[in-house]
């Protein structure tokens, strides 16, 4: 699966969080997990983890008693398309106005503020 044709909704979202924390896992223990944090049936997980392994998101192999699922792609990948989806969606892939957009409508820690020129800083020695 390439970077640009990831897009995970929320409820996916859900279930690669908990097997990227605790893969592989079989759908009946998905199920109840998705149970407890969601209040989802486990015909909803079932459908969903059938969608999931479909469009590439999860693998599946056999265990010695079910079928095992984990996820294909790891989460910095799915994180980074998600957020190139977004930047492109809703700030015409501008980073600065992304970046200014939060600035303006938050004032920023000390904290956060170091974070940011650690972050350009770095970004100034590579190139």
């Amino acid at each position: 699966m390439k970077k640009n044709e990831i897009s995970i909704p929320n409820s996916e979202w859900a279930i690669m969080e908990f097997l990227w924390e605790k893969a592989p896992m079989t759908v009946t223990q998905i199920a109840k997990a998705m149970e407890e944090q969601t209040g989802w049936t486990k015909s909803t997980t079932k459908t969903l983890v059938k969608r999931m392994t479909a469009k590439g998101l999860l693998r599946v192999k056999e265990g010695e008693k079910a079928r095992e699922y984990y996820p294909a792609i790891p989460r910095s990948e799915a994180v980074l398309a998600e957020t190139e989806s977004l930047l492109a969606r809703l700030y015409n892939g501008s980073l600065g106005l992304m970046v200014n957009t939060l600035v303006e409508q938050k004032s920023l820690s000390r904290r956060e503020l170091e974070e940011l020129r650690a972050i350009l800083d770095k970004m100034e020695r590579v190139k």
